[in-house]
């Protein structure tokens, strides 16, 4: 409807000045018809307007408008000259687009009306039954042979078909033609959206890489390990994530050609901490087989391999224990034997000074000797002492005072609490104290000078969590590796039994122990326990 407007308006306007520039008088028949007829597809369109809001495009509505258009065409080819009229190609325009809306069907019926509308029209102006509207600028159709004018409608009548066949046929093709587009575009888009719910659906992080090296795409998987979000990373190069992959292996994409491999390496997070990732690299290629990019498939291993370091650590204290236990018996026997005698001793014989400062000083050893019997035994063959439930906010506070009394804590270490309320565990009160205590002592021993000590206790994944910070020394991976081992320790006048001892206490109640730390920087000791209800709780 708009381009019909568009058209009358801007060919009917130039037909008025072109076509009749010898006229004196604008206001002459010819020019009176011609601008009742613009006036017409004006007022026509209105009321199309008006229809098309009420009804919408129903097939009727269309039908009228365009076979009305065929009726103005050959009103404005009778104005313009009839037979002579440069202005028969309208009936065409008319049927290509009745052919893109009513397509074959309609595109027929339309070159009908068209063939016999100017069949009619050139009969009757022939026998004289129709003046010519205008004569001064072309010739009456009296005035060509009947051959001439028999041919002049054939040729018509056959364009009018001819162009109805051929124009509805490749209109039908380009609404086939549509049809499958839009059909394989919503294939294509139901295999996209089921191809990315699969990808983001994916436990292992997936990314790929283009023959640049730049990433192209990054899963959810993906975000949750590493912590970076998927647009930060798209078009950047590998490095920005995986620093570690590409130093050490090639991930360019002509490597590979024997297909994907699989390695394992430290990673850094984007909040800076360290884990461990599993990752494979696969060539990705065209049907001919040039490279296009890689694909990087990964997990997170930091769970599994502090597990598994969990494990191997149970298994070696597992072994030491039994060693230890046994040589705890045998240590202290004779040192009863040996403390009695010496006790017997000190009540027969006759003292002097240099004797009973001797003596004095076999029992503080023999003393010693018993301690340290007796923390072998523990690091063997923790008791199960009596368990209970316990309030972790109160058993840790209590240790913190009397650690803060502490010649070791006292005007030197500021102790900073962050407990959450009414975490509760089962296990012995004094075996929690005695893992809080040596916790504790280790945080104060890193801190050269001045420093602080933070604990924290939470619920994480349904686990009580207790944290114990410091900003001390910190310590070095080979160090971290060997912390837990018996006797092993950093400093001149300890014994490397306490970390032990705490490790295996944990362990006889299910729990266990992970450390972070780095050089410089301070070290975190995490406690996890078996969380339970509040007893007020409990039916």
């Amino acid at each position: 409807m708009f381009l019909r407007v568009v058209f009358t308006t801007f060919l009917l306007g130039s037909t008025v000045i072109v076509q009749f520039k010898d006229r004196e008088s604008l206001i002459a028949p010819p020019f009176l018809v011609l601008y009742g007829l613009i006036g017409t597809v004006y007022v026509l369109t209105f009321l199309y307007v008006v229809i098309f809001k009420r009804l919408g495009p129903t097939l009727s509505f269309t039908y009228a408008q365009i076979g009305l258009d065929t009726l103005l065409v050959t009103l404005l080819i009778y104005v313009t000259g009839g037979i002579a009229s440069v202005f028969s190609f309208l009936y065409l325009v008319v049927i290509v687009y009745a052919s893109i809306l009513l397509y074959k069907k309609g595109s027929l019926i339309m070159a009908a009306l068209c063939s016999i509308q100017y069949g009619v029209m050139i009969d009757l102006e022939y026998y004289g039954i129709l003046e010519p509207f205008y004569t001064q600028a072309s010739l009456s159709v009296q005035a060509y042979e009947g051959s001439f004018v028999i041919y002049k409608i054939v040729m018509t009548v056959l364009a009018c078909f001819l162009v109805a066949f051929l124009s509805s046929y490749l209109a039908q093709q380009t609404v086939r033609s549509e049809r499958e587009l839009e059909a394989k575009q919503k294939d294509f888009r139901q295999l996209e959206a089921f191809n990315a719910s699969i990808v983001h659906s994916m436990d292992s992080g997936l990314l790929t890489l283009d023959v640049a090296g730049a990433i192209t795409s990054f899963n959810t998987a993906a975000e949750r390990i590493t912590g970076f979000a998927r647009a930060e990373v798209l078009g950047k190069p590998l490095a920005t994530i995986f620093p570690e992959v590409v130093q050490r292996y090639d991930t360019s994409a002509e490597s590979h050609q024997k297909g994907p491999y699989r390695h394992d390496v430290t990673f850094r997070k984007s909040d800076g901490t360290v884990g461990y990732l599993g990752f494979s690299v696969s060539s990705l290629r065209e049907r001919g087989g040039r490279a296009i990019g890689n694909l990087l498939i990964f997990q997170d291993l930091t769970a599994m391999k502090i597990m598994e370091s969990h494990v191997k650590r149970v298994e070696k204290l597992a072994a030491v224990g039994e060693m230890a236990a046994g040589i705890a018996h045998e240590i202290k026997n004779p040192l009863a034997s040996m403390t009695g005698s010496i006790q017997l001793l000190k009540a027969q014989v006759g003292m002097t000074s240099v004797t009973e400062k001797l003596m004095q000083i076999v029992l503080r050893e023999a003393d010693r000797l018993n301690g340290l019997a007796n923390d072998f035994l523990l690091f063997a063959r923790p008791s199960s002492g009596k368990v209970e439930p316990v309030d972790l906010g109160s058993a840790i506070e209590e240790t913190l005072e009397l650690f803060e009394q502490d010649a070791i804590c006292r005007n030197r270490i500021k102790v900073r609490r962050r407990l959450a309320p009414n975490i509760w565990t089962k296990m012995d009160p004094k075996h929690i104290r005695q893992i809080l205590w040596n916790l504790l002592l280790n945080a104060a021993e890193a801190v050269d000078g001045t420093g602080s000590v933070e604990v924290a206790s939470e619920v994480v994944e349904d686990m009580a969590q207790i944290s114990i910070k410091d900003d001390g020394c910190g310590m070095s991976e080979g160090t971290q590796k060997n912390i837990f081992d018996p006797f092993f320790t950093t400093r001149a006048q300890g014994t490397g039994l306490g970390l032990s001892i705490v490790h295996r206490l944990l362990e006889s109640y299910g729990g266990r122990i992970n450390v972070e730390s780095r050089e410089g920087l301070g070290t975190t000791f995490v406690l996890c326990l078996e969380r339970i209800q509040s007893p007020g709780l409990l039916p």
